[in-house]
């Protein structure tokens, strides 16, 4: 399951290279997804580590909850991530032949949780640049009054904008930068489960609250293409290092055994 090949316009490919976000509807269909969900779900709800109530949370805790790597605890999860059908995706978006697995983040956004910042990832990630997708997937019906992220389109052709790590202030100032520097703000909104957003690396990227009674699971996967070279880490980016490259060390590629190929 997940891993026959899609064919994707040439279009596609373009806009992802030109706003550094592209939506793909029925990636996955509504019903390989219900066979996936509960082993997510019910691993995600073994590994998370914040219980706390919303409102003793900051920002950043309120915007999801987020549990990692959920492929090393649960097989099914791990079909799931270890999909040939994205990786094939990712590939074809970032132009390379082949792409390893990052890691893969599980995110819950709960009823009344708030609003996600305006951010980078990669500003965490110490990566060379322009060789990250990440796949974002709901795993059930996001309504228009909730909605899917938000993109600065063109915004991955600056690179780091130092905006800070995720937070209030971080928001704010990007926020202005977005307006000042003129760049396009695009929604896909409403997505069925399945739908899939991807955006590279350093695309600016927000989220609303969730205004509704239910929640809002997404499992993202975030790709790298093959032979990517690991940089000197940023403050910022150093748990990124000890954490998700199994070892490996500035200069060196990516291609631990945390760092599996999974496309071809």
């Amino acid at each position: 399951m997940l891993n026959d090949f899609i064919h994707l316009p040439a279009s596609t490919v373009e806009e992802f290279n030109r706003k550094g976000h592209a939506c793909i509807r029925r990636l996955a269909t509504p019903k390989e997804v219900s066979y996936f969900r509960p082993a997510i779900e019910e691993t995600a709800q073994e590994g998370r580590y914040d219980h706390r109530p919303l409102e003793e949370r900051d920002t950043y805790g309120r915007a999801f909850v987020q549990v990692h790597n959920l492929w090393q605890r649960n097989a099914t999860c791990k079909s799931f991530v270890f999909s040939k059908r994205f990786a094939q995706v990712a590939a074809s978006l970032l132009g390379v032949d082949r792409v390893r697995l990052y890691h893969d983040q599980f995110l819950l956004k709960e009823p009344n949780g708030g609003y996600t910042p305006w951010h980078q990832d990669q500003t965490y990630w110490p990566l060379k640049s322009g060789n990250t997708v990440t796949m974002w997937m709901p795993l059930v019906e996001i309504p228009a009054e909730v909605g899917s992220m938000y993109f600065a389109s063109g915004s991955h052709k600056v690179g780091d904008i130092d905006a800070g790590v995720i937070s209030d202030e971080s928001h704010q100032k990007i926020t202005q930068w977005v307006s000042e520097n003129s760049f396009p703000e695009e929604t896909y909104g409403p997505m069925q489960p399945g739908d899939a957003t991807f955006h590279a690396g350093w695309t600016l990227h927000r989220a609303g609250p969730n205004t509704s009674l239910e929640t809002r699971p997404v499992m993202t996967v975030i790709f790298v293409a093959d032979g990517t070279e690991i940089l000197e880490p940023t403050p910022l980016q150093e748990f990124d290092l000890k954490i998700w490259l199994g070892g490996q060390l500035p200069g060196d590629q990516v291609d631990s055994p945390m760092n599996p190929l999974l496309y071809p």
